[in-house]
C-alpha cells in the first residue's frame, strides 16, 4: 500500500469495507505517507466485535437488548427453555449471514462457540429496523443519514432505502463518537419495538447503504477545515434502490401489493446508474459475474462468495 500512495501520489486514504481492520492495525506507518480516514485497530474492534460493542452502548441512551456471551456449548445451556426470546450470533459477522432467530433445539447445539470463535445471545426483539450512517472526526459527526430498509433479501442485507428523520439515532450517534473521539466511517443498526423503544444491534465502522444518502459536500465534509457542525438536509433525500434487484421481485407484497412495489419504484434513484458514467452499471456486472463464479467454484453461496474478500472475522492481523 505504500508503494501505491507512493507511486500515485495519494494524498487521502479513505477505506470502504473491512480490509479497514487491516489498515486501522498498520495507521501509523500509512499516516507517515498520506491522510487516513480511520482510527486505530482498537477502536474499530470495539465497535465491530458485537459482544464489546454491547457493553460499549450500556452506558450509552440507546442500549443494546439483553446480551450475553458464549464461548463454549455449556455457556448454550442455560438457553434450551428459551430459545425463541433470543437471537444467536457470532461476535464477528455481516449481513446475519450466520444469525439464529429465535431457534429450535436442533439448530442451537449445532452452535460451537469457543473463545477464538465466541458468540452472543441477544434478546430479540420485534419490530421496524432501522439503520444509520456517519462521517466523524475527532469525535464530531460531520455528516449523517437515517434509513430505513423497506425491501430486503430475508433478514439480511436491503437494496430499498427510506430516508428517516430521527434525533434519537442522531444523538447516539454522537455519543458514541465523543465517547471514543471517533475519526471514520460509523454505521448503526437499530430496531424500535412496538411501544416505541430503540435499541441498537450492533456497529459497523465501515461504509454501508447510507453512503448513497450523501451529497457531494457532505462526503468531503471531514476533510474541510472548520466545518464543525453536521450538515443537515435542507430537503429529504428520495428513497434509493438497487433498481436491477427491485425489478427481480415485483411480488415482495403479493399480487396484491403490486401497485405499492410499483410507486416505491418509480419515486427512488437507482444507486447504480448515474447519467454521467453508464460504466458503473457495466462494472456491477462484471463484479457480479465474479461473485457467482466464486461461488461455483467455491460451492459456498452468492451471500458468502460477495463478502468472501472484504470480510475480518477477528482472525490474527
Amino acid at each position: 500500500m505504500i508503494q501505491i500512495i507512493q507511486q500515485y501520489r495519494i494524498d487521502l486514504l479513505m477505506p470502504s469495507s473491512e480490509e479497514i481492520f487491516f489498515i486501522g492495525r498498520s495507521l501509523n506507518k500509512l499516516s507517515t505517507y498520506c491522510e487516513v480516514f480511520c482510527d486505530s485497530f482498537e477502536k474499530l474492534n470495539c465497535l465491530h466485535n458485537k459482544w464489546e460493542f454491547s457493553r460499549l452502548a450500556s452506558e450509552c441512551r440507546v442500549q443494546a437488548p439483553a446480551t450475553f456471551l458464549l464461548q463454549s456449548a455449556e455457556d448454550l445451556k442455560q438457553f434450551e427453555g428459551s430459545t425463541a426470546q433470543y437471537v444467536f450470533k457470532p461476535v464477528y459477522g455481516r449481513f446475519a449471514a450466520h444469525n439464529l432467530f429465535g431457534p429450535d433445539l436442533s439448530q442451537l447445539r449445532q452452535i460451537q462457540p469457543n473463545p477464538s470463535n465466541p458468540w452472543i445471545a441477544q434478546k430479540y426483539i420485534q419490530g421496524e429496523e432501522y439503520c444509520s450512517y456517519h462521517l466523524a472526526v475527532d469525535g464530531n459527526i460531520k455528516a449523517h443519514a437515517c434509513y430505513r430498509p423497506a425491501y430486503r433479501m430475508g433478514k439480511a442485507s436491503g437494496y430499498y432505502f427510506q430516508p428517516v428523520k430521527d434525533l434519537e439515532m442522531e444523538q447516539f450517534s454522537s455519543e458514541i463518537a465523543k465517547k471514543l473521539q471517533f475519526t471514520g466511517h460509523l454505521a448503526f443498526d437499530f430496531m424500535k419495538s412496538p411501544d416505541g423503544t430503540l435499541y441498537v444491534l450492533e456497529c459497523n465502522p465501515r461504509t454501508t447503504s447510507g453512503l448513497h444518502f450523501l451529497s457531494q459536500k457532505e462526503l468531503v465534509s471531514p476533510f474541510l477545515p472548520g466545518e464543525e457542525a453536521m450538515i443537515r438536509h435542507h430537503t429529504a433525500p428520495k428513497p434509493k434502490m438497487i433498481g436491477y434487484v427491485m425489478l427481480l421481485r415485483p411480488l415482495y407484497h403479493g399480487v396484491n401489493g403490486l401497485r405499492r412495489w410499483a410507486r416505491d419504484f418509480a419515486n427512488a434513484d437507482d444507486v447504480l446508474y448515474d447519467r454521467r458514467d453508464s460504466r458503473v452499471i457495466i462494472y456491477h456486472f462484471l463484479s457480479l459475474l465474479e461473485t457467482v463464479y466464486d461461488s461455483f467454484s467455491k460451492r459456498v453461496s452468492l451471500k458468502d462468495a460477495a463478502t468472501s474478500n472484504i470480510e475480518w472475522d477477528g482472525e490474527k492481523i
